[in-house]
């Protein structure tokens, strides 16, 4: 393994590297992430930040980062498990500052505002609980598949079948295209927040 740069955080000294053939995600990119993600939970016992959250970086920021390729960069699979772990990490943190900060009270207001979010498209008949491709002809997900990981995920709200945020954030659903389709952007925020509200329920 390539030893990590000067003053990369410590979440990064166990990442691999690929190949120097192979692409992977930009070393200097993830580094200075993480190394962000790091202050951020240093900072967490210290008072409330922005939205519940623990300084410069929430949790739902983490889900949204995205990295250069590079040659030689960090193994993508592995980025992705550190992440997963410091988004996990990250909402944990906020969910202590809103109890200590604002109450039981506050936290459980947030956490309904959320499941009233995904409840008001989960309870929508199948096939019509997103928006279709804008283009004609354009491809999107296949709407039977979200579908079926919808109805999982309302198992799910009400107790009645597990499911892990690790499934959502690494659901991958077949294209499609016009009726059978949904569009992909709307499922991918729906599916952002789904994660924000089982990580925040737990």
């Amino acid at each position: 393994m390539t030893p990590e740069r000067p003053g990369a955080p410590p979440a990064t000294a166990c990442i691999p590297r690929c190949a120097e053939a192979e692409r992977g995600y930009d070393v200097a990119q993830v580094d200075d992430f993480l190394a962000a993600v790091h202050a951020a939970l240093q900072d967490a016992p210290h008072g409330p930040g922005p939205e519940y959250g623990s300084g410069t970086v929430l949790s739902t920021q983490v889900r949204a980062a995205v990295f250069a390729g590079a040659r030689g960069g960090y193994r993508p699979e592995a980025v992705d498990e550190v992440l997963d772990a410091a988004e996990e990490s990250l909402a944990a943190a906020e969910r202590e500052r809103c109890l200590r900060a604002r109450g039981p009270d506050a936290w459980q207001q947030h956490l309904d505002a959320l499941t009233r979010l995904l409840r008001n498209r989960l309870d929508r008949p199948r096939t019509q609980r997103f928006r279709r491709p804008s283009r004609p002809r354009a491809q999107g997900y296949s709407a039977a598949h979200v579908d079926v990981l919808c109805e999982r995920l309302g198992a799910r709200l009400t107790d009645a079948a597990p499911l892990e945020p690790a499934e959502l954030r690494r659901a991958v659903f077949p294209p499609a295209q016009g009726e059978r389709s949904y569009e992909e952007q709307q499922v991918d925020a729906f599916l952002d927040r789904a994660v924000q509200l089982l990580l925040a329920s737990r």
